[in-house]
């Protein structure tokens, strides 16, 4: 198991997805993520499986452990005071001022805690004229210019994943990662506001760095973002869509080169840089025509062999038997998933190696509450007062009727 964050105790309020992604991604690394979810139900993801085990929670919450407790009630809030003064992060994605309402906002729990670091994530942030406002991937899609730069040039589209919630995960656990330096450097907390708009901005970097340089707005060039290039972009085969990048005279020649079509190169339409960009959409016509003749493989070795970025339209069930994912582990498998009738379930990694190891994980996604006692009992409190907690409902055990339908 990678060890990165071994020792890091991570205490997660978050659900749905851009918070439990970033507590997964902390897991990964050797954190341990104490998951506190509400009774009822708890993480909104657990929702439509009996025993609140869906695809999308399980994909995200192996490696943790869940603490089912009702922190509304005083005597679950002191449970969370107990256990903040032996955490190191606290990590939520409720919006502004409900965290206060709950007894677990910044103020408080730095009190108990004056080296802990603090991440809130919201939709808009934590201060500002419309903090407040609730916020989904969507809505953030939109909000943040995705929308307007994907699609074609009739009709803005939608990115086809959560790509605002991932991405935010992804910046808060960067985030989360650097305070921890700061901390072992100087024993400062922090407090981090990570906004989904903010982080959307910064994934579209290039989008903005040319906007707030020149003032222009890239059009939308729907299915070939290379379309400015004849000789870059996707093309249809025998049985295919060809991914080809080549936007540069210099890969154009290798390109030419690569599928025997040298005599583009003498054409008077394209041999010079600025003649093939005045007739580019000949030449796409060109190559679209000359890429029917053969299917996708035999073009992807030829075009790749030549030294031309090239590869096959995929989806995912040819994505995950990639044989350089195989070499690299990027997926694992980890037996006996509770509410899972297959002998095992693949999970996808953090996307990186450490020491020539992957990081992925090695123990299946709780059922709610299934470490609440076993977490309790770490506190010190003894098993009386565990068992006065249950029969209070302020502490839930699987077992027990709680709907994950609510």
């Amino acid at each position: 198991m990678i060890d990165l964050l071994a020792g890091v105790r991570v205490l997660d309020f978050t659900h749905v997805h851009a918070g439990p992604l970033c507590t997964y991604q902390l897991a990964l690394m050797g954190a341990e993520i104490i998951k506190i979810e509400s009774p009822g139900g708890g993480d909104q993801m657990r929702q439509g499986h009996p025993e609140g085990l869906t695809p999308a929670f399980l994909g995200q919450n192996a490696n943790k452990r869940s603490l089912c407790l009702d922190i509304k009630d005083e005597r679950g809030l002191k449970v969370v005071d107990a256990l903040v003064a032996t955490t190191d992060i606290v990590i939520h994605n409720m919006r502004p001022g409900t965290p206060d309402r709950l007894g677990i906002g910044y103020e408080r729990l730095s009190e108990l805690k004056p080296d802990l670091i603090y991440c809130a994530i919201s939709g808009y942030g934590q201060t500002g004229p419309i903090a407040n406002r609730a916020a989904f991937d969507h809505l953030i899609q939109g909000e943040s210019g995705m929308f307007m730069a994907t699609g074609t040039p009739e009709q803005p589209v939608r990115v086809g994943f959560a790509v605002a919630d991932a991405g935010t995960a992804m910046v808060s656990a960067s985030a989360i990662n650097a305070a921890l330096m700061r901390r072992e450097r100087t024993g400062q907390g922090a407090f981090l506001d990570v906004s989904m708009l903010e982080s959307c901005m910064a994934l579209m970097g290039l989008n903005y760095y040319n906007f707030l340089a020149t003032g222009r707005v890239p059009e939308r060039v729907g299915p070939n973002p290379l379309a400015q290039s004849g000789s870059a972009g996707t093309f249809e085969t025998k049985d295919g869509t060809l991914l080809v990048n080549g936007n540069s005279p210099r890969l154009f020649h290798r390109l030419a080169q690569a599928v025997d079509r040298e005599d583009l190169l003498t054409d008077a339409r394209f041999s010079t840089p600025a003649a093939a960009q005045t007739n580019r959409r000949e030449l796409r016509a060109i190559f679209a025509e000359h890429f029917k003749t053969d299917t996708a493989a035999r073009w992807e070795a030829k075009i790749t062999a030549g030294g031309v970025p090239c590869g096959i339209l995929k989806g995912p069930a040819d994505v995950v038997e990639n044989p350089q994912l195989t070499h690299r582990g990027t997926l694992t498998s980890i037996a006996d998933v509770p509410g899972i009738d297959e002998d095992s379930l693949r999970y996808l990694g953090a996307g990186f190696l450490v020491d020539s190891e992957p990081a992925v994980p090695d123990t299946p996604p709780p059922r709610l509450g299934e470490h609440s006692i076993e977490v309790l009992a770490e506190l010190g409190i003894d098993e009386p007062a565990i068992h006065e907690l249950i029969a209070a409902g302020t502490l839930h055990v699987p077992g027990e009727s709680h709907s994950t339908d609510q």
